[in-house]
Formats: C-alpha cells, structure tokens, sequence
C-alpha cells in the first residue's frame, strides 16, 4: 500500500479534526463516504483512521462508526514527543506560518569534549547551525544543531533558512527514523533573552533530540530552547 495515500488521508482528517471541521463526540463520515472523497480502497480509509486511533483522535465503535475523541486545549500549539517532525512541519499542523533566521553556521571537528556532551565520535567532521525559529512572525524557538557533515553534505545556510530535513530527505535520500528525546526546563539565560520576547517569564522549555538514519547513524544532536507559550505535548497512554 502505497505510504503518501494513507498517511495523506490520515493528516487531512487529522487536520479537520483540530481545526473542528470534525467535532469533539460527533462521528466521523462513513468508511464508504470516505472511500468516495479520496478515491481509494476501504483498507487505505481504515489504515488511516487506525492510525488516528493510535494517537487517540478517534475511537472505533464496533458497529456503529468511528467518533471524534480529541478535544481541544486552551493553546493553539501542540506537538507531538511521538513523531519525529520538523519546525515546518509542526508549523503546519497548527496551521501556523513559520520562518528561520540562521544565526551562526560553521563547520568544525568534534572534539572529545563534543564527544562525551552530544555522543558523535571524537575527529568527525560536523555542521553547527544556530537558527531562530518564528511562528507568525513571533521569534518562539532557538536551535543549537548539529549535524554529521558525511549526512548533510552540501548543507548551506540558505538550506538550513528552509528545511534541513527537507533537504536531507529529498535531496541526499536519508531516511529518518528515529529520534530519542530529553525535555527539561531551565533559566532563560541572556541568548533567550536577546532572541525571544519573554515577556513575564524568566525559563525557556527545553528538548535534546538525537536523531538517527535508518541505518541506526547518529547524524543530528539538536538543543531547543521554546518560549513556554507554545512548549505543549500531550503523551497518550492507554490500559
């Protein structure tokens, strides 16, 4: 079964459901009603819809359809700790406009000290970006990445302005498949300052990511420092 068919159905419905196209409670359209709409088979509408269920949007009824599960929270932002998604990306889920501003971009050599902080090995060569991250022109994230130079080859600021995972993915072929996270919170100190508008509060939420090829290659250690007015995960848990 071709990917980009269900997991489109699977984002389109998704979308409806938290913009509230689909209501908290109400039914979904039938299996055959959104067979039609898409034009594809049953199987692709329910791979879909099963993938919803996963992440809780929906809960299946036995014989009677499939209802709306997810309601919306008091914050327009919310990301998911289960996907590994890029800032456009989640921009776009939250029908968002999102843009980046490079900061710094170097090449260097990891040194031990590198080694033991981010885990690359000791002599290879890396990309540093730092880039800072807006939401409908809102300066909301700062980024400390840094990337395998063997992965991101031919990485450029201007890329790194757009989308890094875009150009790894679509333009060096890397498949991401993972990424192990780290989510703390901690003192804003005087670069958060500088680049995001705090306002009353003096922390910044933050993530590492280790992110790692399909080939189980670290190439991507990146440390997010969030304005606490879009940091919300919601985590699912099921008996």
């Amino acid at each position: 079964m071709p990917k980009a068919i269900y997991e489109g159905i699977y984002r389109e419905i998704r979308s409806r459901i938290i913009n509230g196209t689909y209501a908290f409670q109400e039914m979904l359209p039938t299996e055959a009603e959104l067979t039609a709409e898409f034009g594809c088979t049953r199987n692709t509408v329910r791979r879909a819809l099963s993938m919803l269920a996963d992440e809780m949007f929906v809960q299946p009824i036995h014989g009677k359809g499939v209802r709306v599960i997810w309601l919306k929270g008091e914050t327009d932002m919310l990301g998911a700790l289960e996907e590994v998604e890029s800032f456009g990306e989640f921009a776009k889920r939250n029908n968002a406009v999102a843009s980046t501003d490079v900061k710094s971009f170097e090449h260097l050599v990891c040194t031990e000290q590198l080694s033991r902080r981010l885990g690359f090995k000791v002599g290879e060569e890396l990309i540093r970006v730092v880039r800072v991250r807006s939401l409908n022109g809102n300066a909301r994230q700062v980024d400390h990445g840094y990337f395998l130079e063997s992965i991101a080859k031919g990485l450029t600021p201007e890329i790194a302005a757009k989308s890094i995972y875009d150009y790894l993915e679509h333009k060096r072929g890397v498949k991401v498949m993972a990424s192990r996270r780290t989510v703390s919170v901690e003192l804003a100190n005087d670069e958060d300052c500088s680049y995001l508008d705090l306002g009353k509060y003096n922390c910044v939420a933050v993530m590492e990511s280790q992110s790692y090829t399909s080939d189980g290659i670290l190439f991507e250690v990146t440390h997010a420092r969030t304005h606490p007015e879009i940091f919300h995960y919601r985590v699912n848990s099921k008996r």
